[in-house]
């Protein structure tokens, strides 16, 4: 039994960083805003529905090409010319006509929890289940 709590722990502690996101579209010009992080290492991005979105350096950035291929971008490191996206932390290196639009992902706490709540849900569920449905325990040599 104390393997089962140690193992689910576990399970929940490297579930712990994964997340729920919420994705916003970005213009480029609203992109480019990322490149530098001002004085707090946050900037605020108008999203293409209008929405004003934090850009921090935990914040998820990409770009989204003409073939419709997702490319991560570190926020405040990356360069944004009239011709081209430099990223040199992911290798990357596209034409800005080829850029279709920019991404923003932001964790979305109510996804989160309740993705969180529904995996707890199924591990007490199946807890249950098991508890229920477990026949009586049986010495050796009874019938």
């Amino acid at each position: 039994m104390m393997r089962k709590m140690l193992v689910m722990l576990v399970a929940m502690t490297l579930a712990g960083p994964l997340g729920c996101y919420n994705t916003y579209n970005i213009t480029l010009d609203e992109l480019g805003k990322a490149q530098e992080g001002g004085d707090s290492n946050a900037i605020k991005v108008k999203t293409d529905e209008g929405e004003e979105v934090v850009v921090t350096e935990n914040t998820k950035l990409g770009v989204t090409d003409s073939g419709g291929t997702y490319h991560a971008v570190s926020p405040f490191n990356f360069t944004l010319t009239r011709g081209q996206l430099v990223a040199p932390d992911e290798d990357l290196l596209l034409g800005r006509d080829q850029i279709e639009t920019g991404n923003v992902k932001v964790v979305s706490g109510t996804k989160t929890a309740l993705l969180v709540a529904g995996g707890v849900a199924a591990i007490v569920a199946g807890a249950l289940f098991i508890t229920l449905t477990a026949e009586d325990r049986k010495e050796f040599g009874e019938e």
